[in-house]
Parts: structure tokens; sequence; C-alpha cells
């Protein structure tokens, strides 16, 4: 697919790593959430009354969001190699985690109601920011793969 479009791996890991990189930098800096329910029926809802409910954020770049398309198509690239047997292996290294990490992300899916009942607020808060700080450092380490790539390859012309 990336030859299709004439795009480069360590493009691609550039992008994607400063993508998440953003996105690890806009969850670090949000803004405590309120931790006063609020006492408005259905009808007198807002948005941001909704949107404090969501788990969207944390969930969508670990699960379907860039993330994903970027460590997929950083694992697949280096996963292929010349040889038959060490291909084979990586691939099927990469499909078995695909695997394991899809059950683990359906079993905490089905059981987020509840355990985000358990769990208080502020401490729903500060695990976001440990993971949104993490989420920033990944996204630091794949830009930086990608410049190195790039910087081998500007250095050997």
């Amino acid at each position: 697919m990336l030859r299709f479009f004439g795009i480069s791996l360590p493009v691609v890991q550039v992008a994607g790593g400063l993508t998440l990189a953003a996105m690890g930098w806009g969850l670090l800096n949000q803004a405590q959430a309120q931790t006063e329910p609020e006492k408005a029926d259905l009808d007198s809802a807002t948005l941001g009354s909704l949107e404090q409910k969501v788990f969207y954020p944390f969930t969508f770049p670990i699960t379907a969001g860039p993330g994903c398309i970027v460590v997929m198509v950083t694992l697949s690239a280096h996963a292929t190699v010349n040889r038959v047997l060490p291909d084979v292996a990586g691939h099927l290294g990469i499909a078995l985690a695909v695997t394991v990490l899809s059950v683990a992300v359906y079993f905490c899916y089905a059981y987020a109601p509840a355990i985000t009942a358990r769990v208080s607020p502020e401490t729903a808060h500060g695990i976001l920011r440990v993971i949104a700080f993490v989420l920033l450092c990944i996204g630091v380490q794949i830009t930086w793969n990608g410049v190195e790539a790039l910087l081998r390859t500007v250095l050997k012309s």
C-alpha cells in the first residue's frame, strides 16, 4: 500500500509518531475533570457533560486510530525479510500479538462499566495522565526512528 501511494516507511513513522505525540500532549494537558456529579437530568444534559463520560480519547489511539496503523505498518515492514523462515515467524508473531491484544481489548470493553464503577474520578484522571505521557513517549520514539532512517538516507547520498 505504501508503494502504491509512493510513501516511505520512515515518512509514515514520522507522521504517525507526530500524530501520537500530539494526542498524548493534548491528553496530558487536559484540564482536571469535575469530581462533583451534575444534578441535571437527561433533558438538560449538555454535550460537555456527556464528553466527560466518554472514554473515547483513551481508547481510540490504542484500538483503532493512527497509533494502531503506524505500529502495524512498522511491525509488518520490519517483519518482512529476505529469508522465508524469519519472515513467516515474524508475521506469525504479529498475528499472535494481535489476537492476544484483541481478546484483552474485548474483555476490557465488555467489563468497562464494572471497572469504571470501582475507580474514582481522581484515580481515573491520574491513570489517564500516566497513559498520556506514555503515549507521548511512544509518539516521540516512533518519530525519532523515522527521522533517524531519513537522516541515514540523506547522509548516504
